[in-house]
């Protein structure tokens, strides 16, 4: 028996340990942001992976015609490469928010020295743009453990997730999901899609949130959901 129950207790802190590491929702490694206040009828938008010089303009084209604002977490070396689509969002109300300078998904998710160094990049670059560095940080893919919540411990960077998802980055984004993703918005919920199409290959996916992403606004908007940026929810 003391096999197998160790064993189950192996397997079950497993489980544990996946969950802290890719569930949203889940503060095991350090403590995480993903919903604001529920006293306000405001959900926050946010959008990870870009700058991209076609993507993020149609989708600040999609929020400014629905009148909403949104936060974006930018990949640095996009932002390098693309400062006057940075700049625009800026100057539209967006908020721009660290997502690392790489995306990287090796070391720099084992290595304290190395995500704080992409970090630190990522932030430099930033605050070439804005009047304060920003404060907020999304994880690539969101992935969290105790590397991760150091790194942005030593930078004063406060962990961003989310409360639902698009789920955009892995499937590409439908009517029936934006549907069903307006209508499970909870007050101060954050709200995660993407702009960015990372080297070019997830194109014919950012093409569907594109698509797609008006009918979420209309569907917030009919429920009477002010959309946001993550700061203005918290």
């Amino acid at each position: 028996m003391i096999p197998e129950a160790l064993a189950l207790g192996a397997t079950a802190a497993s489980g544990v340990i996946s969950l802290g590491v890719f569930h949203p929702r889940v503060a095991l490694f350090g403590p995480v942001v993903w919903h604001g206040r529920r006293d306000s009828k405001r959900v926050a938008l946010s959008f990870d992976d870009g700058p991209h010089p076609q993507f993020t303009v149609q989708v600040a084209e999609a929020l400014a015609k629905a009148n909403a604002k949104a936060t974006f977490f930018c990949v640095g070396q996009f932002v390098e490469a693309h400062p006057e689509v940075a700049k625009q969002l800026l100057a539209e109300g967006h908020e721009l928010a660290n997502h690392t300078f790489t995306h990287g998904m090796g070391a720099h998710l084992f290595v304290q020295a190395k995500l704080q160094a992409d970090l630190e990049r990522c932030q430099r670059t930033l605050a070439t743009l804005v009047t304060e560095p920003p404060r907020l940080y999304r994880p690539a893919v969101g992935i969290r453990n105790p590397v991760v919540h150091r790194a942005a411990k030593a930078l004063g960077l406060t962990v961003v997730t989310w409360a639902d998802a698009a789920r955009d980055g892995a499937f590409p984004f439908t009517e029936r999901r934006a549907v069903e993703l307006g209508q499970r918005a909870r007050p101060g919920d954050i709200l995660a899609l993407h702009d960015g199409a990372l080297h070019g290959g997830q194109v014919f996916r950012r093409e569907s949130t594109v698509r797609h992403l008006p009918k979420l606004l209309a569907v917030l908007r009919d429920r009477g959901f002010e959309m946001s940026t993550v700061t203005q929810v918290l």
